[in-house]
């Protein structure tokens, strides 16, 4: 038995041989990590067992950075021993040296620690490379550096280096900064007047002038005698001072009216001081005379106060 093929055959396999062929050529998206060489520090002069821990704390920085670090020891051990002196032993100020460093580490990016000792303490330098051009990507220097401020100062600087690196050879990943949420700010208190300038003469204020103030005297009088009862209340219930549920319920009910009974008569009682206040202000004084008087409030965000400004009699 033999198979044929037809033209619908034909078809369904250029299909199959078009999407592997888009399929092959479809970019990646995401980019390997940077490679940091940390290469042979120049440290002329300064102690063995310092260069060796500063070139470690580097590297363990540049690690928690998400960066995948190659010692140069480690380099020295993947190198024929005919090269290593070759490599190693490059002058790291000429761009060529720096390339062949970082081409025999696969490296994108050659770290050069710099430790120069003075009088007055440690210059604490680190310079990174670009492997493609041995040209300089950034560097930082904090001067004037004790002995047992060098961890320090060496963190400072892979963190100010590293960042433009980033920003240079990896821009798509280099994370994103938020705004920062700004907080609104509190509305401030606002003069705000009632009404226009009242022009007012005094003629002589009437008999029952006297009433609004003496019905609010009373009223002020029985709000406090409201607010004294809720707060007995309120204590009676922080104290537990009742017998049953329901004789608690009594006492929370009885200080929730005493208090809106309090509120209420205070507001009252005030508005019929005032009133009386007013009468006697805007009259009693000769025609043709006028008396400046303006009532004002002020508002803001706990509360508001009411009052009258002008020339007093």
């Amino acid at each position: 038995m033999g198979a044929t093929w037809g033209e619908s055959d034909t078809i369904v396999f250029l299909s199959l041989l078009a999407t592997l062929v888009v399929l092959g050529q479809a970019p990646t998206t995401s980019e390997a990590p940077l490679t940091v060489l940390i290469a042979p520090p120049e440290a002329a002069g300064v102690p063995s067992h310092i260069v060796s821990f500063a070139q470690e704390h580097v590297y363990e920085q540049l690690k928690t950075q998400g960066l995948q670090v190659v010692r140069a020891s480690e380099l020295s051990q993947r190198l024929p021993p005919a090269q290593r002196k070759t490599v190693l032993g490059c002058n790291r100020l000429e761009a060529a040296c720096r390339i062949t460093l970082g081409e025999a580490a696969q490296a994108d990016v050659v770290m050069v620690a710099e430790l120069v000792q003075f009088l007055s303490g440690y210059r604490v330098g680190l310079k990174a490379y670009a492997t493609r051009d041995g040209e300089q990507l950034s560097e930082h220097y904090v001067p004037g550096v004790r002995e047992d401020q060098l961890l320090d100062a060496l963190t400072q600087a892979s963190d100010k280096v590293v960042q433009p690196v980033r920003r240079a050879l990896r821009p798509s990943l280099e994370p994103i900064v938020e705004a920062p949420v700004q907080t609104p700010t509190p509305t401030p208190l606002q003069q705000v007047p009632m009404k226009p300038e009242v022009k007012a003469s005094r003629s002589g204020a009437p008999g029952w002038a006297w009433l609004p103030a003496a019905g609010g005297a009373v009223l002020l009088g029985a709000g406090t005698l409201f607010f004294v009862q809720a707060g007995d209340d309120y204590k009676a219930l922080q104290a537990r001072q009742f017998t049953d549920p329901t004789e608690g319920e009594r006492l929370r009910d009885s200080g929730a009216r005493a208090q809106w009974l309090s509120r209420g008569s205070f507001a009252v009682g005030a508005v019929g001081v005032v009133t009386t206040g007013l009468i006697y202000l805007l009259s009693g004084k000769n025609e043709g005379t006028p008396s400046q008087v303006r009532p004002t409030a002020s508002v803001g965000n706990g509360g508001g106060m009411v009052g009258v400004a002008g020339t007093l009699p």
